[in-house]
């Protein structure tokens, strides 16, 4: 990312313990810890309960939404060299993360 920053990447809770918060608090103490270390947090989701969430907290802004269309072929080039790996990697990423809604945010102190 960008000189400064910092982004969040994929936090999972268990399903017993989905819908109480506990996400959300531990998302919003690891960017006030990242934020108080003179950093910006970015934060990339499609999960609709921690847009929810962070839409209604006034610590998140939201900065862009929309549909993703990538097909990694930016990563791909810096791949081992080897054209069958590449192409499923190509082949994963097109079926899995291809036209899906996403919402970033950024963390304000």
């Amino acid at each position: 990312m960008r000189k400064g920053w910092k982004r969040g990447h994929r936090l999972v809770v268990l399903p017993d313990y989905q819908g109480i918060g506990i996400g959300s608090l531990f998302h919003n103490y690891c960017a006030n810890v990242i934020c108080n270390e003179g950093f910006e947090v970015n934060s990339t989701t499609t999960t609709p309960a921690l847009v929810n969430s962070m839409r209604r907290d006034v610590k998140w802004r939201l900065v862009r939404f929309g549909r993703s269309k990538s097909k990694m072929t930016d990563f791909i080039k810096y791949g081992s060299g080897d054209s069958k790996k590449n192409k499923q990697v190509a082949k994963i990423s097109n079926t899995q993360s291809n036209n899906r809604v996403t919402y970033s945010f950024v963390f304000k102190k």
